[in-house]
């Protein structure tokens, strides 16, 4: 899986894109060498100016329309990234915008292209040339806004994290140093990478592992599913959001020991609001540093968890104790997942191989 705004070019300011055509067009009539007498030159010449000008503003700006996906047909937890991040109105417009200065100054090309055909007198030729290059100029920085605006958008937008969105993902919550990132790391065989995430500071942490032909995602996020959801400001909150269509599994982690500085009422208390915020979803709740903490401490977690209906997982992610059962019940949980990706896989490789015979 890809950032699906990697391949968005970079959008000049109208007077970087008019500069670069008039530099293109006068470049183009310097080296060509045209053939008849004074006027017809003089005809080649300004026509190839307009048709330069116009094929270099058009091949710009209708590269930026073809890289830059529709929003609508982004998947979900995309769709709500983008949401967050820049206003989906303004940015349909702003596509807009330049899709009417493309059409606006292919018909300018056109029509001023048909009145220099029709021209014998050079002076009047390079008049109407100017002309052109002029209603041009007024048509892009009509569109100027638009065009900054989706640059600035680029910039924050290219830096969407790039994580598989097909392979069942478990996301992890619980407050910053219960052993969220220990536990990915023991859980996935590679080292996990850091995608960037615009709402933390430290990016998510990607990882996967495998159960046979099955792969299965496990993602830390710093940041977001570490405090109080009461404490959020409204963009946080809609990240939040957009974590639903990205997970299939909630691990919660608890450090009963409360070395991780926050107290167990705090962790109590941060597990119901994402466990209410989250409750379409299954949840593993795991005990983690069950080596440092009492059988008191222990006890009182289990006995909350078990209130709700859930049944805890004791392990120690630093030392490797449990992580055997917290991989086995992550995959009893999602293998249903896997299996239907896998099918289907099968199924598309089949069409494919089907259509080439």
């Amino acid at each position: 899986m890809r950032n699906p705004f990697e391949r968005m070019p970079t959008v000049l300011t109208a007077d970087e894109l008019i500069d670069k055509a008039f530099r293109r067009a006068e470049k183009a009539a310097s080296a060509f060498k045209p053939r008849g007498d004074k006027v017809k030159k003089a005809r080649q010449r300004e026509e190839l100016r307009i048709r330069t000008v116009s094929n270099v503003i058009r091949d710009n700006l209708r590269k930026v329309l073809e890289r830059t996906p529709g929003l609508s047909t982004l998947p979900k937890f995309y769709q709500e990234l983008v949401d967050v991040l820049v206003d989906r109105d303004t940015f349909h417009k702003a596509m807009a915008g330049i899709d009417w200065a493309i059409r606006m100054v292919r018909e300018l090309e056109e029509r001023y292209v048909e009145r220099i055909r029709y021209s014998k007198d050079p002076e009047e030729m390079a008049q109407l040339r100017r002309q052109f290059y002029g209603r041009v100029a007024s048509i892009l920085r009509d569109i100027d806004d638009r065009l900054r605006y989706l640059n600035k958008a680029r910039e924050v937008l290219k830096d969407l994290p790039v994580v598989d969105l097909e392979v069942p993902t478990v996301v992890i919550a619980g407050h910053p140093n219960v052993g969220k990132s220990t536990l990915l790391k023991a859980l996935t065989t590679a080292k996990p990478e850091i995608a960037s995430y615009p709402f933390t500071t430290r990016g998510i942490n990607v990882g996967q592992f495998e159960d046979g032909y099955f792969r299965y995602q496990v993602i830390d996020t710093p940041g977001l599913l570490d405090r109080p959801l009461s404490e959020r400001n409204e963009i946080e909150k809609q990240a939040i959001l957009a974590l639903k269509h990205l997970g299939k599994l909630i691990i919660y982690i608890f450090d009963p020991s409360e070395y991780c500085g926050f107290p167990i009422e705090e962790q109590m208390h941060l597990f119901e609001e994402i466990y209410n915020e989250f409750k379409e979803f299954p949840f593993i709740v795991v005990l983690n540093k069950v080596d440092v903490a009492s059988e008191e401490q222990i006890s009182r977690v289990e006995e909350f968890i078990r209130s709700m209906g859930l049944e805890p997982l004791k392990i120690s992610a630093m030392k490797g104790i449990g992580i055997e059962k917290v991989k086995d019940e992550i995959i009893r949980r999602l293998r249903p997942l896997a299996q239907e990706l896998a099918k289907r896989k099968i199924e598309e490789e089949l069409r494919k191989y089907r259509s080439d015979l």
